[in-house]
């Protein structure tokens, strides 16, 4: 058999990161599957250019061999495509076979040691981490980091690369009283990797890098955390040259020092303390402009940054407050021809009044200061304090949020609730201290519901009435309308179903533009905890001068998963309702949820132990971990049967809340992303007028296109307001492609299935913020609170990549006449 499962083991490794327990070995069964399969599909009848019917099909089926590997298959079918991935490119295997407190990394894989040094660069080569119980840590790695890329004559815009070679080793001693950490990182390009000749408007050069880092956290009077960190990198940037650097530098041993070579230097550091029912802290961060490693893809550089954060909880802990500040600076060396600061304040507080009235609210600042220095000016000035601030110009964002819950009424049969949510946003643009012409934008809105609920009868219903005022320069804009919903379930919760329905006015400048109807109706049923089926409705009518219609979306879904199939092809197994003659111990069994745990005490410790530590549990946050440390202590101290039992039911019951959370985790994001969408598609004409009217007064203004030596006594007086004119046209500008690429991102999640596999960003995303989702929502179990939070981060988190990505010169316009 082994000649059969070597081939098929080595064949399904494509894509996908292999963890190997030995120390498992023997505790598990044979072989174990799990997976399941989803067709969905969607009908739709309308104005959008969008295809009439759509459907996929996605599955997915995980074999795991005597708990050591894992082979996951997968496979996506559309009446658009066909993708399965290919068993024969190994191109992108990584394995990971670990024991006790070693692991390894193999393959194409990724390693962090800090932010300044290597973080996060994909290499292929191999790697370790030694995390013993005692004092001492320490991991390396070495591997390829770019291979060698050929200039493409008929591709000039693909990618063209020396190849890169690496490796780094920390190491970090735990003391009594404080601890130490020691990084080096060293790469370098093969200049001899490249044999075509390229042209030299690449600016490619080979480059070498080494970076050292030392790492220091200790404690102050046992509560106060102090952690530093300094990093310097040596670069140069091209090893061609043969001049050499004048003064050998700190890192001249490990690096090809010649006249390119430059030193950077980073420093973190940061203080915590907890103070009361709360907590302190205090952080500064210094990077050099240029910075750079060669084990990172990009680097934030030339900034300083110094922030201040409090947390407390006062009035037997009814009211929680949490106030954040922070300053950042560039222009570090005085080299750039402008300065920019930016301060962010910002305060939140929750107070549960009593079990009826909840209030929570928020308010946050961001200043922006630019001083850009005229050159001309700053040359010819006479006097030390000429000509200090050129142009200042300003701009202030504020946010103020307030919540307030309040239960009117609640019993057994009734539950009346009210809810009502202020927002306000206000954006001000200023030069030399005064408000520009334009410059001050405000948003508005309120919603107001009502909630009457049936907790016996498994109904809600919901009223609700929603208005949005913002205004723009000299334009104004209202929407306004109250929506409907009715939520029922039936079968003993097995059928889910939902109706609402809205009706919106929206007004521009006192004018009504347009009016729209909307029905939802929707229904999930689950049978037997394995099968699911979803099927909505949603009925759209537009009304306006321009454009009367309507539409029409009908989708339908179907789901199955499976899983703890096992197979236990040990002869010598035992039914584990069997009693071993041989043993006199009582046994007990209970079961949780699809797996049945029997046996004797020692027994059932082993078995929760190997739950508790297997492959799906392993992405448990750490703080949630310790605590089931101490669940499973408890339950393994118990002598007596039903105690015994109470506490392992516990135990599970908490092991399994994280897993659970996954998935509400995953539907917040794809209601969040659904209404994100919606609303891209509301405001895409208002970025766009919004750049248009800005682009037309610049075209229009006097300097136009005028060049600056052409400038009389009066243009010169014009040009301050002519630039300043420019700079909101740019800003405009950049919201709008910015917008637009967001829209795209977003355009990709249009089902269920795309948010629960998590591509790009989104795969970042979903990481970066599970855990803070997961405590939020383990404290409250609020759904629409964890759906606030979701939203206001992945938008914030899209648009910083935006800035980074989206070329503002390629746009095109929609809505308006190009000519």
């Amino acid at each position: 058999m082994s000649r059969f499962l070597v081939p098929l083991m080595m064949c399904c490794t494509l894509g996908f990161s292999q963890n190997i327990n030995f120390d498992q070995l023997g505790k598990e069964k044979w072989l174990r599957y799990n997976g399941g399969i989803a067709a969905n599909s969607v009908y739709y009848d309308g104005t959008a250019n969008r295809q009439a019917f759509t459907y996929y099909l996605t599955g997915s089926l995980n074999f795991n061999i005597a708990g050591l590997y894992s082979i996951p298959l997968s496979f996506t079918y559309s009446n658009q495509e066909f993708d399965f991935p290919n068993p024969f490119n190994f191109n992108r295997l990584s394995l990971h076979p670990s024991y006790k407190w070693a692991t390894a990394h193999i393959g194409d894989v990724s390693m962090t040691f800090s932010p300044y040094t290597l973080a996060g660069h994909q290499f292929t080569g191999g790697g370790f981490d030694l995390n013993p119980e005692g004092k001492f840590q320490i991991s390396a790695m070495y591997g390829r980091f770019l291979k060698a890329t050929e200039y493409d004559e008929e591709h000039p815009e693909a990618l063209t690369a020396f190849k890169r070679m690496g490796y780094g080793l920390k190491t970090a001693y735990d003391f009594d009283f404080m601890k130490l950490g020691v990084i080096l990182f060293k790469a370098n390009d093969e200049e001899n990797s490249l044999i075509n000749p390229f042209p030299i408007e690449l600016g490619l050069s080979p480059k070498d890098n080494a970076v050292v880092s030392f790492e220091s956290e200790f404690r102050l009077f046992d509560k106060a955390r102090i952690h530093f960190e300094y990093a310097i990198s040596g670069v140069t940037e091209d090893t061609r040259l043969t001049e050499n650097r004048p003064t050998a530098g700190m890192l001249s041993f490990l690096l090809k020092e010649n006249i390119s070579t430059q030193y950077y230097n980073a420093l973190n550091a940061s203080f915590d303390y907890p103070a009361g029912n709360g907590s302190l802290g205090v952080g500064y961060e210094r990077i050099d402009p240029d910075y750079k490693t060669l084990g990172a893809y990009y680097f934030n550089n030339d900034l300083e940054n110094i922030t201040v954060n409090a947390s407390q909880s006062i009035f037997e802990n009814k009211l929680n407050l949490n106030v954040n500040a922070g300053l950042q600076r560039d222009n570090l060396n005085n080299a750039k021809s402008s300065d920019q600061q930016r301060v962010v304040s910002a305060i939140n507080a929750n107070y549960t009044a009593s079990e009826r009235l909840g209030i929570n609210a928020s308010y946050s600042n961001f200043q922006s200061y630019t001083n850009i220095r005229d050159q001309f000016d700053y040359i010819n000035q006479v006097g030390a304090y000429d000509n200090v601030d050129t142009l200042n110009y300003r701009q202030i964002s504020q946010n103020a949020n307030l919540g307030i819950n309040y239960i009117l009424k609640k019993t057994e049969t009734k539950q009346h609730s009210t809810n009502l949510n202020l927002v306000y946003q206000n954006s001000t643009n200023q030069q030399e201290g005064e408000t520009i012409e334009g410059g001050e934008n405000s948003f508005y809105n309120g919603v107001a519901s009502y909630t009457l609920g049936f907790p016996q009868q498994a109904l809600n219903v919901s009223l609700a009435g929603n208005v949005s005022y913002n205004t723009v320069a000299e334009d104004n804009n209202l929407i306004l309308g109250p929506t409907l919903a009715i939520g029922k379930q039936f079968f003993d919760k097995k059928l889910r179903s939902n109706f609402s329905s809205s009706y919106n006015s929206s007004f521009a400048n006192g004018e009504q533009q347009n009016n729209v109807l909307n029905f939802r109706l929707g229904s999930n049923y689950t049978l037997y905890k394995k099968h699911n089926l979803n099927l909505n409705f949603l009925m759209l009518f537009r009304n306006s001068e321009l454009n009367t219609g309507r539409d029409l979306t009908i989708t339908f879904g179907y789901s199955y998963a499976f899983d703890n199939f096992k197979l236990d092809i040990d002869p010598g197994s035992r039914s584990p309702n069997e009693r071993d003659p041989r043993n006199k111990e009582n046994t007990l069994s209970f079961r949780y949820r699809n797996a049945t745990y029997s046996g004797t005490i020692p027994s059932l410790n082993e078995q929760l132990t190997n739950v508790y530590t297997s492959a799906p549990f392993s992405n448990i946050p750490q703080f949630k971990k310790d605590e089931l440390k101490i669940l499973l202590a408890t339950v393994k101290e118990q002598k007596r049967e039903d105690r015994y039992k109470e506490s392992a039911l516990t135990f599970l019951a908490e092991l399994y809340a994280f897993g659970d959370f996954e998935k509400v985790y995953e539907e917040a994001l794809h209601s969040v992303i659904s209404s994100i969408q919606d609303d891209m598609k509301k405001i895409d004409m208002a970025l766009e007028n919004l750049f248009v009217a800005k682009k037309l007064e610049v075209d229009e203004h006097p300097l136009h296109n005028k060049k600056e030596e052409d400038y009389s006594q009066r243009d010169k007086a014009l040009a301050p307001r002519y630039q300043a004119l420019v700079a909101e046209q740019q800003t405009r500008l950049e919201k709008l492609v910015g917008h637009r690429w967001m829209e795209t991102q977003f355009a990709e999640f249009t089902s269920m299935a795309d948010i629960e596999k998590g591509t790009g960003f989104l795969k970042e995303f979903k990481k970066d913020y599970a855990l803070k989702s997961f405590e939020m929502f383990e404290k409250t179990e609020n759904v629409n609170q964890l759906e606030t939070y979701l939203e206001n981060e992945i938008i914030d988190f899209y648009y910083k990549k935006s800035l980074n990505l989206v070329n503002p010169e390629f746009f095109e316009l929609k809505y308006i006449n190009k000519n």
